[in-house]
């Protein structure tokens, strides 16, 4: 789920579903016990979350639809390519401070825990009417907040790979290219430089195929199927469970934070 301004503002109410939604992300990075009960968030706003039952949801890992019951998701906050306008310097400003007032609301509840977030998703888009410079110019900046926060980037890219590893360089945090139907010639350049890849219900199969499984995740997308179902094909296209693709993204989700 990306929070882009000016078309989604984090309100308290907003960010306390945030909240909801990584609560459980963090009891398992953190390894805490996941039954936790009536945490305030701001005023007159608590959550309750009772029994998390962490194996039970399905890790989607980017998402602009809304959240089902069995899924688990970790927000990112960023402009998207597409949605540059001429003030997105002070829109990204902005995308910061709600980011790091979601990264104080963790450290409030879990003092000793990292703020489990991604940056995006943003990156670069030759096919969009977006200025290509404009573009360079927020992903770059993008890339610093990413680098400054220790928080991992969600990649967009189209036909912008060469300029995508120049700036790939150099970096530390993980990068996740989103929604990968590249062939495997192109997944194993982007493994050779560091990168995970997500797969989602447009993908090449023997990409898929030929990707390790601990450098890569599910996503819907903007697709409204369930991310099960996404599971459920992926998991026959691998001789696999549903369940054991979700234990193994769960470990991937704890070495990505964890810098593994």
């Amino acid at each position: 789920m990306a929070y882009i301004l000016p078309h989604v503002v984090c309100s308290a109410v907003i960010l306390g579903a945030v909240m909801v939604m990584i609560l459980s992300l963090i009891t398992s990075l953190s390894f805490v016990n996941p039954v936790i009960h009536s945490i305030a968030i701001e005023e007159e706003l608590s959550l309750n979350i009772i029994s998390i039952d962490l194996d039970s949801l399905f890790l989607n890992i980017h998402t602009h639809t809304p959240t089902r019951e069995n899924e688990r998701i970790v927000p990112s906050f960023g402009l998207h390519p597409w949605h540059l306008s001429q003030s997105w310097k002070e829109e990204l400003m902005s995308v910061e401070g709600e980011l790091q007032k979601s990264m104080n609301l963790v450290s409030e509840v879990f003092s000793s825990v990292f703020s489990p977030f991604f940056i995006g998703e943003c990156g670069l888009d030759r096919l969009c009417s977006t200025p290509y410079n404009r573009q360079l110019e927020a992903f770059e900046e993008q890339i610093h907040i990413s680098e400054r926060l220790g928080l991992p980037i969600i990649l967009h890219c189209v036909r912008a790979l060469d300029d995508v590893l120049r700036l790939k360089q150099g970096t530390h945090q993980p990068w996740i290219f989103h929604g990968f139907r590249g062939k495997p010639q192109q997944l194993q350049q982007l493994l050779n430089h560091g990168f995970f890849v997500s797969f989602g219900f447009h993908h090449n199969v023997d990409s898929l195929c030929a990707c390790p499984l601990d450098h890569f995740f599910l996503e819907t997308d903007d697709n409204p199927q369930p991310i099960v179902s996404l599971y459920s094909i992926v998991a026959n296209q691998l001789g696999t469970t549903p369940e054991e693709l979700n234990s193994q993204f769960h470990q991937n989700l704890i070495a990505l934070f964890q810098g593994k």
